[in-house]
């Protein structure tokens, strides 16, 4: 365990069952040092990176204590809810949307701010006992990817309403009521956890079952693979093993891959080439290769983790 970090314990914990939170924006006494945070941070940006020579570990457990989750969720927290501007990113949405220069220094100022959303996301979708990010939390991190896709391609008109759309979203009434869920989270017990985490590895065997896929179905296998992404981001930073970064660095891999196929379908989505919604399109054998492996090494494990 990280040397300086207080005993998460001290937190008002959980019982899932009965509805208690653990109350994070008041609670001052579990703050990760900066350097973690940061640390956590650069492991985001990389996060679609490709190691063509990224290996798996033989076998995947999913042995967490809560007191192990709940510091991958606090450290999600902390870092988005430290590193949030609203106001600076209000005013940079009102540049886009009165046409005034997107500079590249906004660029990488949204891209920060989204990607910190886009992880606490995935963080309360992983560490809390729903298994369900907020749902307003989730609209506002969606309207963040439209609005990112829309700037990306060139789309003025589009980027414009989705940047009007977003500052409404940040006005204080509707901001505070929308992090509200996130500020309280159900710390989730193990079994849950590993409950969560095979249901997410069972969509991507019946996935895989498939000779072809549409578009929609490949971004939300990728939306599983993301979510994996960040809980091994958490896990290499609290906990650094070589176990814990070879499964990151294998999921960066697939990530980036599917990233970048993933472009290319949303652009033949808005030219009309391709249905998002209704043409299938084949996996390339790279991906699906890896994705197998992954998938293997889970049933390995529940393989040897059943009772005799």
């Amino acid at each position: 365990m990280l040397a300086g970090l207080k005993d998460s314990t001290r937190c008002k914990y959980t019982n899932p069952y009965i509805g208690r939170t653990t109350d994070l924006k008041n609670n001052t006494e579990n703050r990760f040092p900066p350097e973690h945070c940061n640390a956590l941070f650069s492991a985001l940006l990389v996060h679609d990176d490709i190691h063509l020579d990224a290996s798996l570990p033989d076998q995947i457990h999913l042995d967490y204590s809560e007191e192990q989750l709940t510091r991958c969720y606090q450290i999600s927290w902390q870092l988005w809810n430290d590193g949030m501007d609203r106001k600076g990113l209000r005013k940079i949405l009102r540049n886009l949307y009165l046409r005034r220069p997107f500079t590249a220094d906004d660029q990488i100022f949204f891209k920060h701010i989204r990607a910190k959303f886009k992880h606490l996301r995935c963080a309360y979708t992983t560490f809390d006992q729903r298994h369900s990010s907020p749902r307003g939390f989730h609209r506002m991190t969606a309207v963040m990817g439209y609005l990112q896709d829309a700037i990306k391609q060139g789309r003025e008109d589009a980027a414009r309403w989705w940047a009007v759309a977003l500052s409404v979203i940040l006005t204080k009434l509707p901001y505070e009521l929308m992090i509200m869920p996130v500020n309280h989270f159900r710390p989730s017990t193990t079994e849950s956890f590993r409950a969560h985490v095979s249901e997410q590895i069972n969509s991507i065997r019946l996935c895989l079952l498939k000779t072809e896929i549409t578009s929609k179905e490949f971004h939300e296998l990728r939306k599983i693979v993301s979510r994996q992404v960040a809980l091994y981001d958490n896990l290499k930073i609290l906990y650094p093993s070589l176990y814990h970064s070879s499964i990151s660095e294998y999921l960066s891999t697939i990530n980036g891959m599917m990233g970048g196929m993933h472009d290319t379908l949303v652009v033949k989505k808005f030219d009309g080439s391709k249905s998002y919604y209704l043409d299938a399109v084949e996996m390339p054998a790279d991906i699906r290769r890896r994705l197998v492996a992954y998938a293997e090494r889970f049933a390995i494990s529940e393989t040897l983790s059943s009772p005799a």
